[in-house]
């Protein structure tokens, strides 16, 4: 029996959407032919969203307290009080509050391109890959919004967490701790690591003594010792000055806490901020990786191959978003560790960031 706020459209769908969403939940992997298959029509992203908590499926009225109904006509829902005098106020749009407010793509799209984001597709992959395009294909301009909404919740979901964990460090522990400096590829480094290794301390041997600002990106890099915890910041205005790099450090790494350097001279004063500071001297072209008594930073080195691999893909010279795709690489690189789906960890962001209930 209906209650007097219910209607037709208010009863729980059982339709075959409805099947193949519940079907589409116990996907560990999400895969093209599977996005096409569970995700391909809007009446199938609607039952999607609702099952994974990114639309809600109920609403309380602000001025009767008592639930609304939930009638299913428009495009994706929208709510209504029957009582008193809210029979003549607006419907509200089921997807107020939601990462589908104000969504002018339609939903099948919305979640291609999510799914696109979470795989880092090119835009001629995305061109290629397209299931849901018939006849005009998605503007430049709509694909770069939208990867900019996913890095945007990324960003949020991301140092949120992060100031979960808290700090890295400790006394008894040891930080590595290094800066770096991103912009494009000048060096064809091939094969040779070693000749690699001499262009980057002939690098910064010229910056310490001109002290020049250059072009690009410098990021400072701490990573404790027995641990795969990783922390990057972006340095701002692109200075490395201990005025700079220092409450970056203490930011991010406990008091006490031996701490592993360069010979830059911004790290001089750790002492004074209650760290051990160990140095080794990456100009040394016996082994710039290792100081004369065994103090060793290969690890904060080998990290930024890694990390610099990621931004071959981007415009990681844009000075807009470089911050932002930092954040991106440093999720991206947990939920690999996890061994998580991509487009799976991308539905729990958006659902923590919006707060779907």
């Amino acid at each position: 029996m209906m209650s007097n706020n219910q209607s037709v459209d208010d009863i729980p769908s059982t339709s075959a959407a409805a099947v193949m969403c519940r079907d589409a939940t116990m996907i560990q992997q999400w895969n093209i032919v599977q996005m096409n298959k569970y995700l391909g029509s809007h009446e199938l992203c609607v039952s999607f969203a609702e099952v994974y908590g990114l639309l809600p499926k109920s609403r309380l009225c602000a001025v009767h307290k008592t639930q609304m109904a939930l009638r299913k006509r428009h495009p994706v829902g929208y709510f209504k009080c029957s009582r008193g005098n809210c029979k003549t106020k607006s419907l509200i749009s089921r997807a107020a509050g939601t990462w589908f407010e104000g969504v002018k793509l339609s939903i099948p799209h919305v979640f291609y391109l999510m799914y696109c984001f979470a795989h880092r597709f090119t835009r001629e992959g995305i061109y290629r890959e397209d299931y849901v395009s018939v006849g005009k294909k998605l503007s430049s301009g709509t694909i770069s919004d939208w990867y900019s909404y996913c890095r945007e919740a990324v960003v949020i979901f991301q140092l949120d967490h992060q100031e979960v964990k808290g700090k890295i460090g400790g006394p008894g522990k040891v930080v590595q701790i290094d800066e770096s400096k991103f912009e494009k590829r000048k060096y064809n480094k091939g094969n040779n690591n070693n000749l690699y290794i001499m262009q980057l301390c002939l690098f910064k041997y010229f910056s310490f003594f001109s002290g020049r600002r250059v072009e690009g990106h410098w990021v400072l890099g701490m990573i404790e010792d027995g641990s795969e915890d990783l922390r990057l910041e972006v340095c701002p205005d692109n200075v490395r000055s201990a005025e700079v790099l220092i409450p970056l450090i203490r930011k991010h790494v406990h008091e006490g806490t031996t701490i592993r350097t360069d010979f830059w001279r911004a790290y001089e004063c750790l002492p004074e901020y209650g760290y051990i500071h160990e140095k080794v001297n990456h100009s040394d072209p016996g082994n710039p990786l290792i100081a004369e008594d065994g103090t060793r930073s290969q690890r904060i080195e080998s990290h930024w191959r890694v990390v610099k691999r990621f931004f071959y893909k981007d415009n990681y010279n844009n000075p807009a978003n470089f911050a932002d795709l930092i954040v991106e690489f440093l999720w991206r690189r947990e939920i690999r560790k996890k061994k998580t789906d991509p487009f799976i960890s991308l539905l729990g962001v958006i659902k923590y960031v919006y707060n779907t209930k």
